[in-house]
């Protein structure tokens, strides 16, 4: 049905591999965690990042904020900075003190914020994430390029690409959840994700990045931004 209104609705893109390009800024949805980990690494694998670090532009989601109750108000600064669990946000480079990271909270009034992070990075076939650096404690992060569709309730894109095989096959084990069929409700969570565009990834393929990953198109941080940092220890 897709690839049948794929063509006469340009907003529909019948696709026949993962675009790159994309993954910094909207993450691919799909529905095995295995797959979202594969696509995550190779991301971070065509862009050249190093595996003890991440790169500038990279893209992360918030698992959290981890801190005691005694640091109740600095956690209400950060949720109302935007780190909420869910929130997607690019890295800008380290901050000025060990563990900070620099931060761009895609969709906040503020975006630039300044907070001790731990970022989880998880590899194929490993039970435990890299963790590239940490804090001891602070928002923790998990890789931004993939994300599950489960995980992306809630949230929109103006493009968003879904890894199809994942669907076909949910489909083809048969699987019924609430009385619907699991890939049918897993189709339906995807496809209202996108606002304006949709890809339907429909091959095991990931294009070539056309350029670097960048930050550049993020405005300048306000000098307000890094008052999080100076109160952090």
């Amino acid at each position: 049905m897709i690839e049948d209104v794929s063509k006469r609705d340009e907003r529909v893109v019948w696709g026949q591999r993962v675009e790159v390009d994309l993954m910094a800024r909207s993450p691919v949805l799909v529905w095995r965690n295995a797959t979202r980990i594969r696509l995550i690494n190779a991301f971070r694998a065509v862009h050249g990042a190093p595996e003890d670090a991440l790169m500038a532009g990279e893209p992360l989601i918030c698992d959290g904020i981890e801190l005691p109750m005694k640091h109740r108000k600095k956690r209400l600064d950060l949720e109302a900075r935007g780190l909420i669990k869910g929130a997607q946000v690019i890295y800008l480079g380290p901050g000025r003190k060990p563990g900070f990271s620099r931060l761009h909270v895609m969709g906040a009034e503020d975006p630039q914020v300044s907070a001790a992070s731990i970022v989880k990075i998880e590899k194929p076939d490993e039970e435990e994430p890299f963790i590239p650096f940490a804090a001891r404690m602070g928002a923790t992060f998990l890789h931004g390029a993939a994300v599950t569709i489960h995980k992306a309730q809630g949230s929109q894109w103006n493009t968003t690409q879904v890894f199809a095989p994942d669907l076909y096959v949910a489909a083809k084990m048969g699987r019924v959840e609430a009385g619907h069929p699991l890939w049918k409700r897993l189709a339906y969570v995807a496809i209202t994700r996108a606002q304006e565009r949709l890809i339907w990834v429909v091959r095991n393929r990931l294009a070539k990045p056309s350029a670097p990953l960048r930050v550049d198109d993020l405005r300048a941080a306000p000098v307000a931004a890094l008052k999080l940092e100076a109160e952090g220890g």
